[in-house]
């Protein structure tokens, strides 16, 4: 076993905050706060929790460009980007490896020299950095900074994944929340376009002597030969045709008399 993994008293000690710190989040995430708070919430205990740690927070790719999700600090939105800028830092490297970085000053030193001046200005000399695997499009990465030279060991790897669990589970419930929402949109517009397009069918119907089914057919070409919506197509169709200031919706019908 490592010296700095002997006896479990500090992992023991410290549970009971563990435990407190996860139920704030989760009771967070249940009540539906935006995301960033609950993930602010919970950078905050782990620089509490975790010993020697002065600033923690969470890096997410998307489309392969890092952002800061979220952070115990303001000042670690410069260390980060500082890290993004140079392409290159603990925090970037465990989202490559897909494996837990734990660095002191001079490891910092030599693997990433443009990063590690730049963090030693913000008063950084170690890091520990644990992957995160959210879903096949977004990963990320939990970041902790010190001020000491050896700031974090292999106990402090352990109560990091403990965290990693629960920070992967929450962007991945935001994730869910957002495709909802996004799917909602889209099927409010869908319903909102529908007149427009029965419409647009109708005037072609009558225009070219065709069925529904081919009148649809080919306002549906027309969308993928443009490259444009079906519902702008629609619409456009029916404005050309569609006096001002009239209602474009077709109405009632109407016997010859």
């Amino acid at each position: 076993m490592d010296g700095d993994m002997a006896g479990n008293d500090p992992l023991c000690g410290r549970v009971g905050e563990i435990v407190v710190a996860l139920r704030r989040l989760s009771a967070a995430l249940d009540e539906g706060d935006e995301l960033p708070e609950p993930l602010h919430l919970l950078v905050g205990n782990v620089v509490k929790i975790v010993p020697e740690t002065g600033m923690a927070g969470v890096t997410v790719l998307r489309g392969g460009r890092p952002e800061t999700e979220a952070c115990s600090n303001p000042l670690l939105y410069e260390l980060d980007h500082a890290q993004y800028l140079a392409g290159a830092g603990p925090g970037l490297d465990a989202v490559r490896t897909g494996q837990v970085v734990r660095a002191d000053r001079a490891e910092m030193r030599r693997r990433w020299p443009a990063f590690a001046e730049r963090a030693e200005r913000f008063g950084t000399a170690s890091s520990l950095a644990a992957p995160l695997r959210i879903d096949d499009e977004t990963a990320g990465s939990f970041n902790l900074y010190s001020e000491h030279d050896h700031g974090f060991d292999s106990l402090d790897e352990t109560l990091v994944e403990v965290f990693t669990t629960a920070v992967e589970t929450a962007l991945r419930q935001a994730r869910r929340c957002a495709r909802a929402r996004a799917e909602i949109t889209q099927l409010d517009r869908a319903l909102r376009s529908r007149p427009t397009i029965d419409h647009a069918v109708g005037i072609v119907m009558a225009a070219r002597g065709l069925t529904a089914e081919e009148a649809f057919a080919v306002l549906v070409r027309q969308s993928q030969h443009e490259n444009v919506k079906l519902r702008d197509v629609a619409a456009r169709l029916v404005a050309q045709l569609t006096p001002a200031g009239t209602d474009p919706r077709p109405g009632p019908m109407t016997r010859d008399r």
